[in-house]
């Protein structure tokens, strides 16, 4: 009896398009037994429900107990900032839905001395000269006392909470205009919000 030996020829599959990677990317991808193609895991597709569910949980909140300040101290002079971050520390994520700003009173009827404030966001693009954005495009401050509430889910702010991951930073601005500090000058910053635990 003759055996006829039949002959298998190797499938040809087209090669893989893969998109140019950054230097920290890692390549996920399936085979597609339906054609022999290796297919790309479009892992925004896994982010989105891994943000929702590090939303729903929970595992502090932050107010007043989290609040920073800065003074200008008194005899400085027009033009003289200060500065102080906050930052997100290690292994947290940082929801917020409000900001709170409170530039002081001048020191004393009349004096001028004002003082302006702004919060600087370290994720958000660079300026030219590589400091971080501020929220506002000028800084914000009459000679009264001002608290400024920034709600950030509300239409014309972010319209969304700002999401902080570890090493994340708000900075607040503090800015003396008018006049030299007739006496130390304290402004503050008090984000609103909760941490949760980071899943991506």
């Amino acid at each position: 009896m003759e055996l006829k030996v039949q002959e298998f020829k190797a499938q040809e599959v087209a090669p893989v398009q893969i998109p140019p990677l950054a230097s920290q990317s890692v390549l996920v991808a399936g085979y597609d037994p339906r054609d022999g193609s290796l297919r790309v895991l479009n892992l925004g597709a896994l982010v989105e429900p891994l943000i929702l569910a590090e939303k729903a949980y929970c595992l502090d909140r932050l107010d007043e107990r989290n609040m920073v300040e800065v003074t200008i101290k008194a005899g400085s002079e027009v033009g003289a900032r200060a500065t102080k971050e906050l930052v997100v520390p290690a292994g947290e994520v940082w929801y917020l839905n409000r900001i709170r700003l409170v530039s002081p009173a001048e020191s004393g009827a009349d004096v001028g001395d004002i003082v302006k404030v702004n919060v600087a966001i370290s994720t958000w693009p660079k300026n030219i000269d590589g400091s971080d954005k501020t929220y506002w495009a000028t800084n914000r401050g009459t000679a009264a006392e001002d608290t400024f509430d920034i709600d950030l889910p509300a239409q014309g702010e972010l319209g969304e909470e700002l999401r902080l991951v570890e090493g994340d930073k708000l900075t607040l601005i503090a800015e003396l205009t008018g006049a030299n500090a007739g006496a130390d000058l304290t402004a503050s910053m008090v984000p609103f919000g909760r941490k949760g635990r980071r899943l991506i």
